[in-house]
């Protein structure tokens, strides 16, 4: 497993040595791997001669990056239908931290009589683990001594629309941003977790309860520096862009910038319990921008509506809400939960998660894989192959790149990110994401080997044919578990990137070897595999009072052991251990064993299992006797065995 941080630079340029020759020449930088032409505006060249490329001291007399720092009201969507970057552009104004990381050393590239005016500015975005530092000049394209694209509603900054162009640089050229994905966007600019939730789909089950579910998630999710973009799909191009009668607008992207829940009065309500107790409810508000910068919502809590006159002066101080003065039309507005979960279809999340193991607050586990999906020169199916598709293709889906890791306790969380490698960095032309996606299955507590016939899957991911996709396991029984990363359909060749996240530590290891070695010098083949199910045990009536046991299975070399649980007459594991062997009749001893925590435990009874290699499952009582030799109940077990190593 490696991570690496060091900043890449796009196209070998270093910012430092093109600024020193620029004021050493006393030129101003022009770009020539993004020139100041249509090359740079259109992904086929055209003819548009009233586009001027301008440098902001030719737009302003008191150009600025930042004025007054960084907020969601600087970003402007221009002519450009790129929404989805621009409301990112907006969310990162809520995480400065982030905002410093993609303009590095802001006051040393701001225009300042302190140092000397080169035109030109670095932005840097994180793409495939590491941090790209993007170099542009500062020659912006204008119309009529306008700015086309993004710009900042003042005047004299422009951090967002210089923003803008090495994003435009990243992607080719600016048509290039034209219709991209929301959750692509906040990957770049902050490194995190990307997710997409579909609003329809996380409510279908229990709407009433996943509803608070979704909005205590999101809230927590944006008070610990989550960036989040909402947007209401359109089904057909023609819904694109079309105003709702409620101020919305199909096919956009809004970015989110606060969520809370408020106390609300209830004017209605005058007696005497209300006066004593207080007659007060709570309201969950959201509050989004629109980069358009106008249109905004205009139902209950939107700007100036009577519902404002029911919160306290304090909360509206809080709330930065001034209905009496506010800009009715600034694409700035509040909206209560019950009607944003009712019109916006999909959420937009990049999670930042705390590795720190210095850190007071709570800290994530961090263990990152860098493989890739190939063939290796193979046919499909082979043994070396690596991209065998979904689960759909039986027959090579185990071929994927596989990985084991140990669920420690039922609370432990677990989050994984896959990301595929993007090859058209910096091309006008993009060659399509393959769809990838994440299988998890239950495997056995001892597995060192790769399965080679898939279980029932616990968890799958969507399969998206976007750049990452993301899975969130909650709640799982300890155990070993697989994760099987794969694209959908087999022989598609890419680089991944797999980050997990867990609240607490896991072992997570790849998978890369079918068959151990057998033997003192670790020279024999196996020429079996067995799969022993430990099902659980039926005590007989003579048995009585309370049994915290666990089971313990064992060969002529090694021995393993169940959870402990407890039980009065029935105790059930269905646990599972896998063993590969030389020898066609092999035999097994399970052990019952009763936990006493505070003393030596103690051994209630055994039981022999003899295998025989006949390429069955075979479900399988036995009896169970204490040391003495007397029956005290039975073990229920599912013996798989199978002359082919690799069948399991």
């Amino acid at each position: 497993m490696t991570r690496s941080e060091k900043t890449r630079h796009f196209g070998n340029q270093n910012y430092e040595k093109l600024r020193k020759i620029c004021i050493k020449k006393k030129q101003p930088f022009v770009d020539t791997l993004f020139p100041p032409t249509n090359q740079s505006l259109f992904l086929e060249q055209r003819q548009s001669s009233d586009i001027v490329w301008k440098r902001p001291g030719e737009l302003h007399p008191d150009p600025h990056l930042f004025v007054e720092g960084a907020s969601p009201n600087d970003v402007t969507q221009g002519i450009l239908g790129n929404c989805w970057f621009v409301s990112a552009c907006s969310a990162l104004t809520h995480n400065f931290k982030l905002l410093a990381q993609v303009i590095p050393d802001a006051d040393d590239q701001e225009w300042s009589t302190k140092h000397a005016y080169a035109g030109i500015f670095r932005f840097r975005f994180w793409r495939f683990g590491k941090w790209v530092e993007v170099v542009i000049d500062d020659l912006l394209p204008t119309r009529d001594g306008k700015l086309l694209f993004a710009r900042s509603k003042t005047p004299n900054e422009f951090w967002s629309a210089l923003l803008e162009k090495a994003f435009a640089k990243l992607y080719g050229c600016y048509e290039n941003l034209v219709g991209g994905h929301l959750s692509d966007a906040l990957q770049d600019v902050s490194g995190g977790v990307a997710e997409t939730l579909h609003v329809r789909k996380f409510l279908k089950d229990d709407p009433n309860d996943t509803e608070l579910k979704l909005f205590n998630d999101l809230k927590t999710a944006f008070d610990k520096g989550a960036l989040v973009v909402a947007a209401i799909a359109a089904r057909t191009k023609e819904e694109i862009e079309e105003s709702l009668d409620c101020g919305l607008v199909k096919g956009h992207a809004y970015a989110v910038s606060a969520v809370c829940t408020i106390d609300v009065t209830n004017p209605n309500e005058r007696s005497f319990t209300s006066f004593i107790m207080g007659s007060k409810r709570k309201q969950n508000l959201i509050r989004l921008q629109n980069p358009w910068g106008e249109k905004e919502w205009n139902g209950a809590w939107s700007d100036d509506s009577p519902e404002w006159q029911n919160v306290s002066a304090s909360q509206l101080s809080t709330m930065g809400v001034q209905p009496a003065n506010s800009d009715s039309d600034d694409g700035d507005f509040w909206m209560p939960w019950e009607s944003f979960v009712h019109y916006f279809t999909d959420i937009s999340l990049c999670q930042l998660f705390n590795t720190s193991v210095f850190s007071f607050s709570r800290s994530y586990d961090e263990q990152i894989v860098f493989s890739e999906w190939t063939t290796n020169g193979k046919k499909s199916g082979a043994p070396d192959d690596r991209a065998g598709g979904c689960h759909n293709f039986k027959a090579t889906f185990c071929n994927n790149p596989q990985y084991i890791f140990d669920i420690p306790s039922p609370n432990c969380s677990v989050m994984f990110a896959l990301i595929q490698n993007d090859p058209s960095e910096g091309l006008k032309k993009r060659e399509p994401f393959v769809t990838i996606g994440m299988h998890v299955m239950k495997v056995e507590n001892n597995r060192q080997y790769r399965v080679h016939t898939a279980m029932h899957p616990i968890a799958i991911s969507d399969y998206a044919s976007g750049r990452s996709v993301y899975l969130h396991l909650q709640s799982l029984p300890r155990g070993r578990y697989l994760l099987i990363p794969t694209t959908f359909a087999p022989k598609e060749q890419t680089l991944f990137m797999l980050r997990v996240y867990s609240d607490e530590h896991i072992h997570f290891s790849p998978l890369t070897k079918h068959a151990p070695k057998l033997g003192l010098l670790k020279c024999k083949s196996a020429q079996s595999v067995t799969r022993l199910t430990i099902h659980g045990v039926d005590f007989n009536s003579a048995s009585t009072g309370t049994h915290n046991v666990y089971a313990i299975l064992k060969d002529s070399r090694k021995s393993f052991r169940t959870k402990t649980l407890s039980g009065v007459k029935s105790i059930q594991w269905d646990e599972q251990f896998l063993f590969h062997k030389s020898k066609n009749r092999q035999q097994y001893k399970i052990e019952v064993w009763e936990d006493r925590k505070m003393a030596r435990d103690h051994l209630l009874a055994q039981s022999v299992i003899i295998a025989l290699i006949d390429n069955e499952n075979r479900d399988t009582t036995l009896q169970l006797t204490d040391p003495r030799g007397t029956v005290i109940g039975t073990v229920s077990v599912t013996v798989s065995a199978f002359d082919d190593p690799m069948y399991l």
